[in-house]
């Protein structure tokens, strides 16, 4: 029996500090657009390790994901991170106050 073969598609990793504190108040909210999952805790004190986002590669769809963000109410500064994700060809990304660090983004202290 022949092996299964799977696509794989990066997600990065971005920090909640690149995004506004009204940022992190959309991000889990139910029905924000192109909001795929929320990582459960392991344990219900320590708060969600993650939200996830696609991130449309369509020019059409991401021009309309770029709208919809917009009038759900996110900041330039989520537009932004969804655009450059955009440009990278990277599909998914995690939101979460534990990752890494992005050059070239401003940092909110919330």
């Amino acid at each position: 029996m022949k092996k299964p073969e799977f696509d794989i598609y990066q997600v990065a990793d971005v920090s909640t500090k690149y995004i506004t504190k009204e940022d992190g108040s959309l991000i889990d909210r139910l029905g924000a657009p192109s909001h795929i999952a929320c990582i459960d805790p392991e344990d219900a004190q320590s708060g969600s390790p993650g939200d996830i986002f696609a991130v449309l590669q369509d020019s059409r769809l991401h021009r309309k994901q770029m709208a919809d963000l917009k009038q759900f109410g996110f900041s330039k500064a989520f537009v932004r991170i969804i655009r450059a994700l955009h440009r990278q060809r990277i599909h998914y990304v995690r939101f979460d106050a534990g990752s890494g660090d992005a050059d070239g983004l401003p940092e909110f202290d919330w």
